[in-house]
Parts: structure tokens; C-alpha cells; sequence
């Protein structure tokens, strides 16, 4: 096969030095961005009528958690019986599609309701890419999530673009209430975790040896490392397990090394020289992914912040022990009862992957979740109780029929 000849222009852009390309990426996006109230307001105005369809826009070929959350749901609103399509904007946002698509992309039918499973910085790219044509003749709910107290500036202008916005949990309403006009409603709208099927453990398609109690810790590096933890949670399971004792076993699924690699060298430096700690690099199906969980005998989360948490809401949802600090989303389901909590303290926000800046989020008590890890790690019943608590938790939290009497009015 011939290949295609490289366009003219596109050559002469490959010769100028990066710094030139650069700088001219930055003054053509700075303009597209001064463009894009024009461009919304040619199309979409707020306080149209709502209703059917609900076009669920968002990253749906993409495993890391936005795009997780736009699929469960469609997923729920179809489970619901309303009229429900999907729209990927992954290649518009330049978002990686890491995942076999699980949706029917049918000819988008006009009118209802958009839901963008979009934060702001990809919310604006859509828009500003598209003409804004998703907006057109559409009452526009902007689903977001955000991990730190404070909203970003930059979060500001989007508010001008939706009708109202909803967000997981109330620690990401209370920073979007600060920022919010009145004329914007935020709501809090859960994610229906309650839409993860409970499959069966299956250890064997994970190698895990016949006995061993395992630890599940799970991040995506581009979401980001300082934020997630990984380095805390090794730390923490080294700490409870000072030496490999041929029971315990520490898994961590990571994904997003090839565009953290310095992260990811982090991670395995940490994990260097132990047996007993395991990285994960498969990109995992949801289906498989849900696998892992349901194989694990401990989930753990020592992130900094989260702006709702899904692994382990997912993990309480499988009726699985659950470590994890105490702050942030996660705190609207979890507690004392269902979980393992780590006390934290306030610490400056450092993230060398520069996706936080300013302001400050929590650093877990290593040496308490180490101590929770080391009685569940050795106590079969203790663990076997914690994950009965976690299930009657999940339960009454994600009750598929308080979630649908919550968000169909809402939809109208």
C-alpha cells in the first residue's frame, strides 16, 4: 500500500522549532477560548424545556473515571426506562480511548436534555471544536467533578454555559456552591454504583496464589500520582507487612504509565526488591476490572483527595474491607461501620504533574492504616465482618430507586 504523501503546509509545520509551534498552539487555543461565548450563544440558550431524550455526553471509550461515570450512567437511565443515547467526545477532547466501545452510537435524535460528563477544561475544548452544536435546542446539565476544596479559577466561565450543574458528592458541590452564580442550581447527584454487576471472584485469571489475603490498591497515574498515593499505599502495606510472610500479598493496577513514566518509575522503585508487591500494567474491560475487585480481599485508598471515589464505592458495593482515608467524596458513604478510616492531616497540595495547584488536601496517618491493614491482613473473621458492614452500607447508599427518584424529575 502507498503510503499518503504529508501535506505541504503540515511539512513547513514540522520544520518550524517547537518553541514557534508552542506558542502558536497557545495563541490559536487563547482564541478559540475568547470565541467560544459567541459561538455557544448562536446556538443554545439557557432555560429551554427539558425531557426525552437524554443525550449522555462524555468520554465513553475511556477507562479512566469520568469516562467510567458517563457509562454507568447511561447505563442507569436506560435501566430506568428513559429514552437514553450516548455521544463520545473523546476524539474531539483528544482523550485516549483505551476501552472496546460498549454503547450503540445511533444518529442523535434533537431536543431533551444534554448531560455532559465533562469538567470544564474538556467541556470548553467540545465546545470550541464542535461549534457547539451539542448545545443546540437542548436543556444542558454539566455533570463535574472536582478533588480539592477550592474550585479553579478557570472552572468559572463554564457556568455560563449550563443550565445547572451536577456533581458525585457534597464535598464537590460545596467548592462548586462557592464559585456558583444563583442563577446556576448544584446538585448533588451520586454516581449509581449500584449499575456494577456483582460478578465472581476469579483469582486464577489473576494469578494470585491459592491462600494468599490480598490488598487491592488501583489509580490511574494521570489523575495524578501525588493525589492518588500509590507511594502511600506501598509505604503503609511495607509498614504492616515489614517482610514478605508468604500470606500477604499487595496488588497495584496502575494505568497511565506511558504518559507519567516518571511516575510509574517511582512506583516500581517502590515496589523494588519485594515479592509480596505486585504491579498490574493490563488495561482492564470494566467487566474485568469489576474481576479484580471481587477477587481482592482488601481494597485500599490512601489518596490525598477525591472528588467521589470509585474504587472503593465499587468496593463497598462488592461487600469488600475497605482502607481508606478519611476525607473528601468518599465521606458521603463511607464510615466508621463500613470502613477502615485513616485520620489525615491538612497538608500544601504538591503535584509535580501540575493538574493541582495552590491549596491544600489531606496526607493519611501511614502508621493507622498500616495498623488496620495488619488486623485485617491476619483476621479472617475481622475482615469477613467488615465486608458485611460494607455491603448493608452499599445497600442503603446505592439504592437504585432512590437514585431514579432523584434524578428523573430533575430531567424535565
Amino acid at each position: 500500500m502507498r503510503r499518503r504523501a504529508t501535506p505541504p503546509l503540515k511539512r513547513l509545520w514540522k520544520t518550524l522549532p517547537h518553541g514557534v509551534r508552542a506558542a502558536a498552539h497557545r495563541g490559536a487555543q487563547a482564541a478559540l477560548t475568547a470565541a467560544t461565548p459567541a459561538m455557544v450563544a448562536r446556538v443554545w440558550r439557557r432555560g429551554l424545556p427539558g425531557g426525552e431524550p437524554v443525550t449522555v455526553a462524555g468520554l465513553h471509550g475511556s477507562s479512566i473515571g469520568i469516562g467510567r461515570g458517563a457509562r454507568l450512567f447511561a447505563a442507569a437511565l436506560r435501566q430506568a426506562g428513559v429514552q437514553t443515547q450516548a455521544q463520545d467526545t473523546g476524539a474531539t477532547v483528544q482523550a485516549t480511548s483505551d476501552l472496546p466501545p460498549d454503547v450503540a452510537f445511533q444518529p442523535l435524535a434533537a431536543g431533551g436534555v444534554l448531560v455532559s460528563h465533562l469538567n470544564p477544561p474538556e467541556l470548553g475544548l467540545w465546545l470550541q471544536r464542535t461549534a457547539a452544536r451539542g448545545l443546540k435546542g437542548r436543556r444542558h446539565i454539566g455533570y463535574w467533578a472536582w478533588e480539592l476544596a477550592e474550585l479553579p479559577a478557570a472552572w468559572n466561565s463554564a457556568f455560563a454555559y449550563v443550565d445547572e450543574v451536577w456533581c458525585p458528592s457534597s464535598f464537590t458541590a460545596d467548592a462548586l456552591r462557592a464559585r456558583a452564580p444563583q442563577t446556576v442550581p448544584v446538585r448533588v447527584v451520586p454516581h449509581p454504583v449500584f449499575m456494577v454487576p456483582r460478578l465472581a471472584p476469579d483469582r486464577l485469571r489473576f494469578g494470585f496464589p491459592q491462600g494468599a489475603c490480598v490488598v487491592l490498591a488501583a489509580l490511574d497515574l494521570k489523575s495524578t500520582s501525588a493525589r492518588k498515593n500509590p507511594l502511600g499505599a506501598i509505604q503503609a502495606f511495607r509498614l504492616a507487612v515489614p517482610e514478605p510472610d508468604g500470606r500477604s500479598l499487595l496488588v497495584c493496577k496502575v494505568s497511565g504509565g506511558g504518559d507519567a513514566p516518571e511516575r510509574l518509575a517511582e512506583v516500581q522503585s517502590a515496589v523494588a526488591g519485594r515479592a509480596d508487591i505486585r504491579l498490574l500494567r493490563e488495561v482492564l474491560g470494566e467487566a474485568d476490572m469489576t474481576r479484580l475487585i471481587a477477587s481482592a480481599d482488601i481494597v485500599l485508598s490512601l489518596h490525598r483527595a477525591e472528588g467521589f471515589g470509585l474504587l472503593p464505592a465499587e468496593a463497598l458495593w462488592l461487600g469488600k474491607p475497605v482502607v481508606a482515608t478519611a476525607w473528601s467524596g468518599v465521606m458521603d458513604f463511607l464510615d466508621e461501620e463500613a470502613a477502615a478510616l485513616a485520620p489525615w492531616t491538612p497538608c500544601p497540595v504538591q503535584d509535580v504533574q501540575a493538574m493541582y495547584t495552590g491549596g491544600w488536601w489531606a496526607e493519611p496517618d501511614l502508621a493507622a492504616a498500616a495498623g488496620h491493614l495488619r488486623r485485617l491482613l491476619t483476621d479472617a473473621d475481622a475482615r469477613e465482618r467488615l465486608g458485611a458492614r460494607a455491603a448493608a452500607r452499599a445497600a442503603q447508599v446505592f439504592d437504585p430507586v432512590v437514585w431514579t427518584n432523584l434524578v428523573r424529575p430533575l430531567l424535565v
